[in-house]
This record gives structure tokens, sequence and C-alpha cells, in this order.
């Protein structure tokens, strides 16, 4: 075998040794090749950073967008810097069912600029029929604010996406209008167990989210916040104005006993106080308290109430419970 003369074997180095050795230098050469076949996520968003001017890197995106985020993040920043074909790339990803979650994780929550794909983002929601895919949609849905109220309403009226449409509610980035507009749809448009748990963590923090659940909610919702994991002080405040303002009702009672047995301590004084200048109260109140609930122990205020004869004027039904009421459980609260 001949020897390769040593001016080969020199121009055969220089050849290998002339190409770029990272992402940045194959964009600075514009090498859309090297980026296709190094696809790490530098060279995907200098590829992006092409597509404003190269059509072959963007075919290189558009090759890619069935399984790469980075292309989406790319297709994003596209957005950003008024690139249209970032627009175009984001759209065709969440018209597709098996990518819609894939190019929405690339969309920031609570930009102004999401608002020209709302109606993208509500027919992806549509077409994946409320599963967990859904509600990471409808989670960007709920962050734009009144530019998607709309669609918000139409995916808590429509049965299909309901749930995972209160699941987008429940997360924080959630708006102002998507919560208020929760509150404000019919009462069964809100039947989904995630739009209760929306409505219970508004409730945790809002207190404008207390006064609805205490004076308009259905009686379903109170029920909720007695069982829920709402916390005690809350479930107090919404029985404070629920009692004092809802017209008096049987159905309550249920709710309230439950409301008593989680949080004695913190319903006590409002029991109390309630039992003394809340008249019309007084019955829902009596017939909630166990007169042989160990709960009792915890009512100090409330015992001492009953003790005053605040229920003296009710109905020999109600009496007859405060009586029993002092005379068993209100015993183990001196």
């Amino acid at each position: 075998m001949r020897p390769v003369p040593s001016v080969c074997v020199l121009a055969l180095l220089a050849l290998l040794g002339c190409g770029p050795k990272n992402a940045s230098e194959a964009e600075n050469k514009r090498d859309v090749s090297w980026l296709t076949d190094h696809p790490t996520g530098d060279a995907v968003a200098a590829l992006g950073r092409l597509a404003d001017t190269d059509p072959k890197a963007l075919e290189a995106l558009k090759a890619r967008a069935p399984s790469d985020v980075n292309v989406y993040i790319a297709a994003w920043t596209a957005v950003t810097r008024g690139a249209g074909w970032g627009t175009e790339v984001l759209k065709a990803g969440l018209a597709d069912p098996a990518r819609a979650e894939l190019a929405s994780s690339a969309m920031p929550r609570k930009d102004a600029r999401l608002g020209a794909f709302v109606a993208d983002l509500d027919a992806a929601v549509v077409r994946l029929a409320a599963g967990r895919n859904g509600s990471v949609l409808a989670g960007l849905i709920a962050s734009v604010g009144p530019t998607a109220h709309a669609a918000i309403q139409a995916r808590l009226v429509d049965p299909r996406t309901r749930n995972a449409m209160c699941e987008g509610i429940a997360l924080p980035e959630a708006s102002a209008d998507a919560k208020a507009t929760l509150l404000a749809v019919p009462a069964e448009a809100r039947d989904a167990p995630s739009c209760l748990v929306a409505v219970m963590e508004m409730a945790a923090k809002e207190d404008s989210a207390v006064t609805w659940i205490a004076t308009e909610a259905e009686p379903g919702i109170l029920n909720a916040a007695a069982t829920s994991t709402l916390p005690c002080p809350r479930v107090a405040l919404v029985w404070r104005q629920a009692l004092a303002e809802r017209a008096p009702n049987a159905a309550m009672t249920v709710p309230l006993q439950r409301s008593i047995t989680r949080c004695a301590t913190a319903m006590d004084p409002v029991l109390a106080e309630l039992l003394a200048k809340a008249p019309r109260s007084r019955p829902v109140v009596v017939s909630a308290l166990d007169p042989f609930g160990t709960e009792l122990a915890s009512l100090r205020q409330t015992c001492a109430a009953l003790d005053r004869g605040y229920a003296k004027a009710e109905s020999p039904v109600v009496r007859e419970r405060a009586r029993d009421a002092l005379a068993h459980g209100c015993a183990f609260a001196r």
C-alpha cells in the first residue's frame, strides 16, 4: 500500500477543521445544516433567529415541531420580537391535539400577547374534551384577562370542558376577570368538582369570594365550605355573613353543623354573637347544635348565650334543643 502524501493529510485536516464548533458559530455562518444536525436548545434557538429571514431554517424548525418543545420556545421568542413565523408555528401546534400541550407549554401565562391566541387555545380545549391537557390550555386562557371573558364563559357552560376550565381558574395566575366569571355563571356551570376547588381557593385569600359564598352562592357551595380545607377563620367569616343576611333556611342546618364540628373554636364567637344580635338566625343556629356533641365543650360563648335565654322566644322544638344542649354538651364548657 502506498503511503498517503503528507500534503493530502494536511488538506483533509484543514477541511475537517473548518466546520462550526458550536451553535453560536454556526448561527454566525448561517449554517442551517449544522444546526439541524446538532439540535440542542441553543441550536434550535439559533434556527429560530435565522428563520426570520431564511426559509430553510423555518423548514428545519417545522420538521422538529411534532416533538421538540424548543421549537415552540423559539416560536414564542419570535412572537415577542414581531416575527410572523412564530405565530404561525404556535397556531399550527395548538391546532394539533397531539402537540397542543407541547406548544402551549412554551407560552407564558399573564402575557398580554396571549390575547391573539385565545381563539386557538379555546378550540384546543374543546378538542381535548376536558382531559388533563385541556386544563393546561385552560390555565393559559384564564390568565389572559378580559380579552378571554367570552371564551372562559363558554368553557364553563360546556359540561365537556367545565372541569378543565375550573382547574385553570384555580391556578395562581388566573386573572380577576376569570375568577369573577366563575362566580357569575349560572349554578349549573359550576357543578364540576374542580369548580368547588377553585371557589375555595379564592375564598381562602379573597374577602369578596367569602362574601359571595355567604350571600349569593347555591347551598352546595355552603356545604362545600363546611367540608373543604378552607381555613376555619374563613369558614367562620362565611357563616357570620350567611346567617345574618340570608333568609332562614332549613337547608343551612347540615352545612352549619358540619362547620361547627370541624371549626368549633373559630365558630364559637360567631354563633354567640348571632344568637344575641341576629334573632332570625337563632332557629338555624340552635338546630345545628348537637346537644350531645363533644364540640359543645369548645363552644363556651355559645353555651353562655343559650344560658342567657336567647332561644326562649323560639318554637317548642328549638327551645327543647337549646335546653338539651345546656343540660348535656354545654355542661363540659364551663
